[in-house]
């Protein structure tokens, strides 16, 4: 199979990201007669940590799976990495361009089972990007470091623990040296005691100033490694801002109900 990037024209690729790294207004997606966004408006500068936090139902993954155009959308606008990004269909060539700098880590760890680990990380710059095959064992060697997983590229996902799983899958989007990374609530499928070594490879990812949004349930990470928090209601953002004022000062009614319960 040829590579994915002999495809691509040097322009749907962006090599320095732009600020702002993604900007969206008025975005309404509706599921037939169900409208599960109703006009959302944001904007994200690179290096932003950006939590989405909400009760569930309320549009938070459905507006993280439009940024990357695994949903499409019916009305409003969204410019991501500089470039326009339609409702309607896109080619695939821009599809593919356009994941190729958004990466995004999903509940599930999507691993291929019968692959080791060292070989889930190789597959997709091979395939998708065309590099080297000793470009992409050493980027996959960096990253299975970088989240705490160098001894395990031999082992298969089967011989992991769910925290490792979700930990590969994130060093396997790294790979694909992405812009942004999205991160649809990474934790959830976890148990509770591996919780914490997720969270801990994507503070030290916030650190390096990697553009991150993510929907999450974990407050205190929100509140700890965030630059800004949305909070969406009944398809809507009702507040965003810095963590302090949403978690120190809630100004609606429906945002302090919903911190009181977590």
């Amino acid at each position: 199979m040829a590579p994915i990037a002999k495809f691509l024209e040097p322009s749907m690729i962006a090599t320095v990201p732009p600020d702002p790294i993604l900007q969206c207004t008025d975005l309404h997606k509706s599921y037939g007669s169900l409208q599960v966004l109703k006009g959302v408006s944001t904007t994200v500068q690179a290096g932003d940590v950006v939590s989405i936090i909400g009760p569930s139902g309320c549009g938070k993954s459905t507006f993280l799976r439009c940024l990357n155009r695994l949903e499409g959308f019916e009305q409003g606008q969204l410019r991501v990495l500089g470039r326009d990004i339609a409702g309607g269909p896109l080619g695939w060539r821009h599809l593919r361009a356009l994941r190729i700098q958004v990466g995004m880590v999903f509940q599930q760890f999507n691993l291929f089972p019968h692959l080791t680990v060292l070989e889930n990380l190789v597959l997709p710059p091979r395939q998708v990007l065309g590099l080297p095959l000793d470009q992409c064992r050493e980027r996959a060697l960096h990253h299975l470091e970088q989240v705490g997983l160098a001894q395990r590229g031999d082992a298969y996902p089967g011989q992991l623990s769910g925290g490792q799983k979700q930990r590969v899958a994130i060093a396997r989007s790294l790979c694909m040296n992405p812009a942004v990374m999205l991160f649809d609530e990474p934790t959830s499928a976890l148990d509770p005691e591996l919780v914490g070594e997720v969270l801990q490879v994507m503070r030290l990812l916030a650190e390096t100033g990697m553009t991150m949004l993510v929907v999450t349930h974990e407050m205190r990470f929100a509140r700890e490694v965030s630059s800004r928090v949305l909070f969406f209601n009944n398809g809507l953002i009702e507040e965003q801002g810095d963590p302090e004022t949403i978690f120190g000062n809630p100004r609606s009614d429906r945002l302090r109900t919903f911190l009181r319960r977590q």
